[in-house]
């Protein structure tokens, strides 16, 4: 995935301390949006596109800090567990979660969102905690078994970490 929006370098902090002292109910750590579209469909391609703007238009804040992490596939291949082509948006901070979940409940539109906790149980996350806006897609079962660790929040190529030293990680870009 290549990142579109980042940490910021100077203060990762930003992206990953709550303003508000909220934490979410252990074990999860953070979510993550995945935002389905068909390449081959240039119509639901162009939807896609025009959804991943209108999130960076309108959270210039939250997206500048890397309170809202947007990824997207570098090419049109399709990575399992997911059916088809995606984008992501990951979302640390409570507040900023609640933010991102009920704007993309009213500017999905034709698109299906897969939201998902990680909770160091790749297999559950996906399938048996996943919220779903538009239509369910199938997903692949491609994960082994749980190991307990989840990736390390906005970084690339970043290390799994036990979900119990998660809080206590210091991000070092």
């Amino acid at each position: 995935m290549e990142y579109v929006t980042h940490l910021d370098k100077e203060n990762p902090a930003l992206a990953t301390t709550s303003k508000y002292q909220l934490t979410y109910t252990s074990p999860v750590k953070y979510y993550d949006f995945h935002v389905y579209y068909f390449a081959h469909n240039k119509s639901s391609l162009k939807e896609s596109d025009n959804l991943r703007q209108k999130l960076l238009d309108d959270f210039p804040n939250d997206t500048k800090d890397g309170s809202i992490l947007v990824k997207k596939l570098p090419n049109d291949f399709i990575i399992g567990p997911h059916p088809t082509q995606f984008w992501e948006a990951d979302v640390l901070r409570p507040e900023v979660f609640i933010k991102v979940f009920s704007w993309f409940q009213l500017h999905h539109g034709n698109l299906s969102v897969l939201i998902h906790p990680q909770t160091g149980d790749d297999y559950k996350d996906h399938f048996e905690r996943a919220v779903w806006l538009g239509d369910k897609l199938p997903l692949l079962n491609i994960f082994p078994p749980s190991d307990g660790k989840i990736p390390e929040f906005g970084v690339k190529g970043g290390k799994r970490i036990k979900t119990e030293e998660f809080d206590s990680h210091k991000t070092v870009l």
